[in-house]
């Protein structure tokens, strides 16, 4: 199943958030489709392929310092043809 996984910190978060990505991994039954950094900062967009274990899995390191906006999505058009490849 595939998620949209937006995740918002503060800006007194934002070193620790750097420091932290530099050696953290995601699980390894979470596939990332889609990873954008928001260049106006304090938000990361993702589009994962996983079942909702991966997800706690991936949100653990984080809940301390990151907001998670989480929900189903559902590829259709140009997206839904490139997944299929």
């Amino acid at each position: 199943m595939y998620f949209m996984m937006i995740c918002t910190w503060e800006p007194k978060d934002e070193k620790e958030v750097r420091t932290r990505r530099v050696s953290w991994e995601w699980p390894k039954d979470v596939n990332v489709v889609y990873e954008f950094y928001d260049i106006q900062g304090l938000r990361t967009i993702y589009v994962v392929e996983c079942e909702a274990s991966g997800l706690i899995a991936a949100r653990a390191a984080w809940i301390d310092i990151i907001k998670f906006e989480i929900f189903p999505v559902y590829p259709i058009g140009a997206t839904k043809a490139r997944l299929k490849k």
